[in-house]
């Protein structure tokens, strides 16, 4: 070593909440290690700091169970012998949504706000399998300027620093460490064995400070001490001291904090080199990603995207809208709802590769989440309808609004549930806009449950709304008709020749045939042989043939990665026999779906050495529900199907069949683009090179003059094949049954206990939904991800009675102008203020403004940070109506908060 370094040891545990054990399981030990955490620091001074990982969760966990500790523990938090936070979870980046993330983050600071202390401002991420690209963005905004990672970057040359600035696609930076060698690391294990030698223990300190020497930027150096649920070492005072002499020539030792190693290094101003966006690389030295974690469990991805959906486009902006509307906004209930749900953003639970039973519990939290924000929905819309003048309703009808949760106006398939007991059909009743203009309908008989009511069977009228209002809704009315139509008559536009009142009239432009469903925009055929669809772009003329083919291969991986097995067996439903039946399953002037049965025959398991496919096949029917609606730019798809075939990853496939160079993909407050050519396999790399990747709500691709998008409802993997069709291909399941294995030929070492997991095989029932845009140019020429967000956020129908009320029939809180790039995913009350809040995000790497109208007008709107903390900023202008002007740098977050004179807290 070159010179002498000062060496920050920082004590930690690196808490999994659930993994290889129950929640209950670790937390018990968890108990275990605070109790004499707390013991050592009150019989010895000398035992300076301890780091109870990045997240408060752990200090839940132990004081429901020690609620007399909880002096104890704060008094030295205050002390900053305890550190904890910034983090509620430390969560998987990839998987869960943007808003998540800030939603992780506030609860982290609601904790130390409720318990009386301050979070580390210290951005912990030691452990997740890589990093998304606006995480800088997203800690400065709670103001953290900095960062601790590890999977996803590095390299063996010393070139590569283990100090760096990281930048977001914004240009926000944080200053970031990484480790080199990982956060697990326990050199001062052995010290005290006396069966080891000098080079186990000082020399195993000392090699490890001759390994990270190249790389420092300054003459600082961090040594973690802890790993994955490591207990405390009340040795450490005395060890220190031992190892301080041997090594006092080349290192000075000081027990510290991590933020304390940060202070030092910065306090030296170095050179850093800027690194930029996401960080998921894989290399010949870099430590394992882990990338099969996005397709493990999918069923849980769908789960989250369910939950996630119902507290971020319904709950949290409906209950907003109805307390501007004078109803007590619940937040309480609320952040109970997040908190449920958060709780499953661990990269373990998420992620999907832990034990069975930790999986299981996490349903119930999926569903208790739903059901809070589902009942907040439902009050919020029933106080929003009692204030809708509806007073020149007939007497017996019914009031039918629409509400619309996305911040621009749109048209949609409207759909609400009536009581079956009215006997509502085309035929008897009559649907009417605010105008009196008829609106054609479709029913058919459906069941469930609905908040608040013990009703469970229903008829679902569905039509086609037009115009509603961004942040508002529409108003129809749905009475008996006079004179029950013709019996004979049918409703529906038929493509085939047919008689009068048998389909012949065109009464929306959605036509049904055989194997085919058309409008004015789209024509739709399902091919006989293999069940593909072919969409013709009858704007454009382009035509896209063979999309939505099945492709099944083995994977003789784990629940951490996708591994095909030495010989493989692929098949897909265009190469094998398979029988296809189509038959119509709705039809209506609304929307029109077939249902296309294909049956397919696959291997039943992986063989017994697990290197190739089993010769043993089983029936596997697949089902798809093709629809398209009437006015409609889009083909949606729901794929039903039983699984009964193990060690498989099964795929739909989407050809271009025009070369394309990247894709673009929905991320975390980013739409991030990726290559499609791989330079490296990455043959002899302790992790080969993978090419699926991660998205949220859409891909996208282009070629010279088709492009293509496919949406999704909770599918977080997509891939690029390298073949003749340039074809996009969607993970639907990943059925493995191991949580982890060392026999895999893409990755040296385990990822976890080798433990039996089968139900991770995700036999039985299984379901995903998505969506085919086809279109001329990229994804942001064609207007593309407000479209997309109009098929991931149905609007919401609901039904009210006869009454008076102050507000019209149709109205909208919010409505945004011109040509921007700018998408909303919050809004929300305040939480210190009567104001409201909203979050937009630019998609587009350029600048962007647009001018925002409020339906009240506000008294004042000011710029805050995620945190909602006050920026140093001037308040934005506004015109004499109120409205006001907002701009956004490329891929910037920008967050409003805005106040109303006349709007009271209840």
């Amino acid at each position: 070593m070159d010179r002498k370094y000062r060496v920050f040891i920082y004590h930690h545990t690196h808490w999994d909440r659930e993994w290889w054990a129950t929640m209950q399981d670790f937390r018990i030990r968890l108990v275990e290690l605070i109790d004499e955490l707390l013991d050592t620091m009150d019989n010895d001074p000398e035992f300076r700091c301890f780091l109870l990982d990045g997240q408060t969760i752990v200090l839940k966990d132990y004081l429901e169970i020690r609620p007399e500790n909880q002096e104890r523990l704060l008094r030295y938090i205050h002390e900053n012998r305890i550190q904890c936070g910034p983090w509620y979870i430390l969560p998987d980046e990839f998987l869960v949504s943007g808003e998540a993330h800030v939603r992780n983050l506030m609860l982290g600071a609601r904790m130390a706000e409720k318990l009386g202390y301050t979070n580390l401002d210290v951005g912990y991420i030691p452990d997740t399998f890589g990093h998304i690209s606006q995480m800088p963005q997203i800690l400065q905004g709670f103001g953290i300027d900095n960062a601790m990672v590890w999977r996803g970057l590095g390299g063996a040359s010393p070139d590569f620093k283990q100090e760096f600035l990281w930048e977001a696609p914004d240009g926000t930076q944080v200053f970031t460490y990484w480790f080199p060698d990982g956060y697990y690391m326990v050199d001062f294990l052995h010290f005290d064995n006396l069966n080891k030698t000098y080079d186990e223990t000082y020399g195993r300190v000392r090699k490890s400070l001759e390994r990270w020497a190249p790389r420092a930027t300054t003459h600082c150096l961090l040594m973690p001490y802890g790993g994955d649920h490591r207990l405390i070492d009340a040795r450490l005072p005395r060890l220190l001291k031992q190892v301080g002499e041997d090594l006092k020539e080349i290192a000075e030792l000081h027990w510290g904090t991590t933020k304390d190693f940060i202070e030092a290094v910065r306090s030296q101003n170095p050179s850093l080199e800027v690194i930029h966006g996401e960080l998921r690389h894989f290399g010949a030295d870099l430590p394992h990603v882990l990338p099969g974690v996005l397709s493990a469990r999918l069923y849980l991805k769908r789960h989250n995207f369910i939950g996630q959906l119902a507290l971020e486009r319904f709950a949290e902006p409906f209950s907003a809208l109805a307390w501007l509307s004078g109803r007590k906004y619940e937040s309480t209930m609320l952040w109970t709802a997040w908190e449920l749900l958060v709780q499953n953003h661990p990269h373990d639970s998420i992620c999907g590769c832990s034990i069975d039973e930790v999986h299981r519990e996490m349903l119930p939290r999926f569903a208790q989440s739903k059901q809070i924000a589902d009942i907040l929905t439902e009050k919020s819309i029933q106080h929003i309808n009692n204030q809708i003048d509806t007073s020149d309703l007939e007497d017996g009808a019914l009031a039918i609004v629409i509400h619309n949760s996305l911040s621009w106006t749109r048209d949609d398939t409207a759909f609400v549930w009536t009581d079956r007991k009215l006997m509502v059909h085309p035929r008897t009743y009559m649907l009417e806009d605010s105008e009196g203009n008829e609106v054609p309908f479709q029913v058919k008989e459906v069941s469930g449950m609905k908040p608040m009511t013990d009703k469970h069977f229903y008829t679902e009228i569905s039509f086609s709304a037009t115009d509603l209002p961004g942040f508002g809704y529409k108003t129809y009315s749905l009475r008996k008709r006079e004179a029950v139509c013709d019996p004979k008559q049918v409703f529906f536009n038929a493509l085939l020749p047919s008689a009068k009142m048998k389909g012949s009239e065109a009464v929306t432009d959605l036509q049904i045939g055989s194997n085919i469903l058309e409008n004015t925009l789209l024509r739709v055929e399902i091919n006989q042989h293999n069940g593909t669809l072919r969409i013709t772009d009858k704007q454009s003329g382009l035509i896209y043939e063979g999309l939505g083919a099945f492709e099944s291969g083995g994977d003789a991986g784990d629940t951490y990665n996708y591994a095909a097995p030495l010989v493989d067996r692929v098949l897909r439903t265009t190469e094998t026999p398979v029988r296809v039946h189509v038959s119509a399953a709705e039809v209506g002037y609304a929307r029109g779906t077939l249902q296309v049965d294909i049956d397919w025959s696959l291997p039943k398991k992986l063989s017994g050495d697990r290197l190739s496919r089993e010769a043993v096949y089983t029936d596997y029917r697949i089902t798809n529900y093709v629809t398209l609606a009437a006015g409609s730019a889009r083909v949606d798809v729901r794929t039903a199907w039983n699984n009964q075939a193990e060690d498989h990853r099964l795929r739909v496939l989407f050809p271009l069949d025009e070369k394309f160079k990247v894709s673009h993909a929905e991320g975390h407050f980013d739409v991030v683009e990726r290559e499609a050519s791989v330079n490296d396999h990455g043959d002899g790399w302790p992790e080969t090179y993978v090419q699926q990747k991660p998205q949220q709500g859409f891909v996208s691709v282009n070629g010279c003059d088709k492009g293509m998008t496919v949406a999704n409802k909770g599918l977080t993997e997509y891939d690029m094949l390298d073949d003749k069709q340039s074809t996009l291909a969607i993970t639907l399941l990943r059925a493995v049954g191991w949580l982890s294995r060392e026999d895999t030929l893409i990755r040296v070492g385990g990822a976890g206990p080798e433990t039996p997991v089968p139900d991770a095989q995700s036999l039985g029932f299984n379901e995903a939904e998505y969506a085919i845009f086809v279109h001329q140019g990229d994804w942001l020429d064609s207007n593309i991800s407000p479209r997309v967000h109009e098929y991931l956020t149905a609007s919401y129908g609901s039904i009210t009675g006869k009454h008076e009320g102050v507000l019209a029939k149709k109205d909208g809180w919010l409505d945004i102008e011109g040509n921007h790039t700018l998408m909303l995913s919050a809004c929300k009350k305040a939480e210190k203020s009567d104001a409201l809040i909203l979050r937009f995000w630019n998609t587009a790497k350029k600048a962007t403004s647009a001018k925002v109208r409020m339906k009240i007008k506000p008294d004042q709107v000011r710029y805050v940070k995620l945190n909602e903390q006050s920026m140093d900023t001037k308040d934005l202008n506004m015109d004499a109506d109120g409205a006001f002007t907002v701009h956004a740098k490329g891929a910037e977050i920008i967050t409003l908060e805005i106040s109303f004179p006349s709007v009271k807290t209840k």
